[in-house]
């Protein structure tokens, strides 16, 4: 009998707990709900990533942030919106606005063949996308000179040994400095093959990149992002 009253309480603080939770969530949600705004909305995304609203919650977040900038008179408001929504509902309109309103931007043409744009100004940035071809045209809508830091790019097609692996690597190969090796430097990259690599590599196969400026640019496609200078004409 005293066992089964252990188990019937246990039962219904258990019940107690998932009901408070319950509670605390519906809470959350309505009052994103009554405040009906962008920040509501991603908080409680933030709060309750397995939430029961998260879906819409998504939706409104999207909608509200839409709203506030739908007649701004800028490009970056868009762009913005494009980073904060990827696969937004107003991704469509918000690529046109952003076209438009870089109508008076400078173009530049591409110098090289399958070029990475970066999602920021340095070569550790992940990857926007790639322009396949040479002398394609882009728009530019900013530009950014880089500091002092430790990375180059690879001025020919080289090809290593390291770790009994032949690795070739393609002229324009973004690399990292870690040590001066007076006529050499030891650098690090990725490689889909090998992952992560450290190598030995000639002074006379590098370029730095340290005080160079990159261009970020837009793509007839709908691309946004920064190339490296080296690869960007002005028009």
């Amino acid at each position: 009998m005293y066992a089964k009253f252990i188990h019937f309480s246990v039962a219904v603080v258990t019940l107690s707990v998932m009901s408070l939770l319950s509670a605390c969530s519906s809470s959350t949600w309505e009052e994103a709900r009554q405040a009906d705004t962008y920040e509501a909305y991603q908080a409680y995304i933030s709060e309750n990533p397995d939430g029961e609203h998260l879906e819409k919650a998504r939706k409104r977040a999207d909608n509200r942030y839409w709203t506030a900038i739908e007649h701004d008179t800028t490009a970056r408001s868009f762009e913005k919106y494009l980073k904060e929504f990827p696969e937004g509902s107003h991704r469509p309109e918000a690529q046109q606005k952003m076209e438009e309103l870089s109508g008076t931007a400078t173009e530049g043409r591409v110098t090289g063949s399958n070029i990475i744009i970066r999602s920021d100004h340095t070569t550790r940035s992940p990857s926007a996308g790639v322009v396949a071809n040479e002398g394609t045209v882009v728009k530019i809508l900013d530009q950014y000179s880089s500091g002092n830091s430790k990375e180059a790019i690879l001025k020919r097609d080289v090809t290593i040994t390291e770790g009994g692996n032949t690795i070739k690597l393609p002229g324009g190969k973004a690399i990292n400095i870690l040590d001066d090796l007076n006529d050499s430097v030891r650098a690090s990259f990725s490689t889909p093959d090998y992952g992560r690599v450290e190598a030995t590599i000639s002074k006379r196969d590098v370029e730095a990149i340290s005080g160079e400026t990159w261009y970020k640019i837009h793509t007839s496609d709908g691309i946004t992002g920064w190339i490296y200078g080296k690869f960007i004409k002005e028009l």
